[in-house]
């Protein structure tokens, strides 16, 4: 009876977690419902029966550091105690735990492969929801216009709250849709995936956003160094950067980087989040605290983040944060690499090089800090994780 409550509770957290990935481009509230449902059903399966074996894989080693700095940070939060344990447990808390969940429960190849299905899948109509508002300037999903941002340029959100959003998703997305496209395909197959390419290059020209243009040419230039598949993905990158040079509306939204008013506001930004650090740069001001502290630095700017995820961060919460930060990342892709050079799964390599691309994309703003995009990251690193596990299992 009791292997049935915990098989029944495991099938729980498996179709929560997919649930809740389906949901990540449409709705907030469906990733929040459906992750509780997961929480709740793993909290029970492992009431029943206690293992944290995954837990305590190596390549978790940095996270928990992270998570104790984050926590340590506290400390540091003043008159903002309160919104920081918020933060930490509700927002951070939350991110950490999808990480994890995904890592023990995609325990099989099937289960990784329904996961990586329903998120590919559905970001076909996420990127046919992406021309939709750009024809009709609405978006069918969720009713939303293109944005204005500057010279009559009009971005595309797809159900998305910002142009840059949707392009870190499409960042991700196109590194998973290469690495099915570089391995041998049936004809049908290859066709699919280069009309899919198509589709995702178009709507990641068209949301104009910079950060994402520079991790996708990133992600390109490690994934061809690493698969060797020079003529394929030497094409795909030459194209790119023809039309972003090419196309007049393009080269001026990057001309626009030089202009007064253009990323002059992203330094100042740079400059006072730098000053928040040198006053406490080994644990920070307190997670959660960045806007607090932010608005009475620089009152004039009305900016909500660092615009970049790295010092925000170490603002919030410490060096030794960040540092454990970037040392799970680096482990995670290291080591997701040298299983790929080991195992030849091209989804290791598709997965590791969007966790880079993405991370690119991060340095020029806060994705670790909307709920969407932290939810796509995380569950893609632990189902990276789950695969690195599984291949390493299997080789032994």
């Amino acid at each position: 009876m009791k292997e049935r409550w915990v098989s029944f509770f495991d099938h729980v957290v498996e179709y929560s977690l997919y649930a809740m990935i389906f949901f990540i481009p449409i709705s907030k509230a469906g990733i929040e419902i459906f992750f509780s449902f997961a929480i709740f059903a793993f909290y029970a399966k492992k009431f029943l029966k206690p293992n944290f074996k995954s837990f305590l894989r190596p390549i978790n080693f940095f996270l928990f550091f992270f998570i104790a700095f984050n926590t340590l940070s506290l400390f540091n939060s003043g008159p903002y105690f309160k919104k920081s344990l918020i933060s930490l447990i509700f927002k951070w808390g939350e991110y950490f735990l999808i990480f994890l969940l995904i890592e023990d429960t995609f325990s099989s190849y099937r289960r990784i492969r329904n996961a990586l299905f329903i998120l590919l899948s559905f970001s076909l109509v996420v990127g046919i929801d992406g021309l939709s508002q750009y024809f009709f300037n609405v978006e069918f999903l969720r009713h939303k216009s293109s944005v204005a941002i500057t010279n009559g340029i009009s971005a595309i959100t797809a159900a998305f709250n910002h142009y840059n959003d949707f392009g870190a998703y499409l960042v991700v997305v196109l590194s998973l849709v290469l690495a099915l496209f570089l391995p041998r395909q049936r004809r049908f197959d290859r066709l699919a995936l280069i009309l899919s390419l198509i589709l995702f290059e178009v709507c990641l020209l068209l949301t104009f956003s910079r950060g994402a243009w520079i991790g996708f040419i990133f992600l390109l230039v490690l994934m061809l160094f690493l698969s060797r598949k020079f003529k394929e993905l030497t094409i795909i990158l030459t194209i790119f950067i023809i039309l972003l040079i090419a196309m007049p509306i393009t080269r001026g939204r990057l001309a626009f980087i030089f202009k007064i008013g253009g990323d002059a506001d992203r330094l100042r930004i740079w400059q006072a989040t730098l000053s928040m650090v040198k006053e406490n740069p080994f644990l920070g001001k307190g997670i959660g605290t960045f806007m607090d502290y932010f608005s009475k630095r620089a009152p004039n700017l009305l900016i909500q983040y660092a615009h970049n995820c790295f010092l925000q961060i170490w603002a919030e919460t410490g060096i030794f944060s960040l540092l454990s930060f970037l040392a799970f990342v680096s482990v995670l892709l290291s080591k997701g690499i040298a299983t790929f050079k080991k195992t030849n799964n091209y989804m290791l390599l598709g997965m590791s090089c969007g966790i880079f691309g993405f991370l690119v994309h991060s340095f020029f703003d806060t994705h670790f800090y909307s709920l969407q995009l932290s939810a796509l990251f995380w569950s893609i690193a632990g189902i990276l994780a789950a695969l690195i596990n599984l291949e390493t299992d299997v080789s032994k």
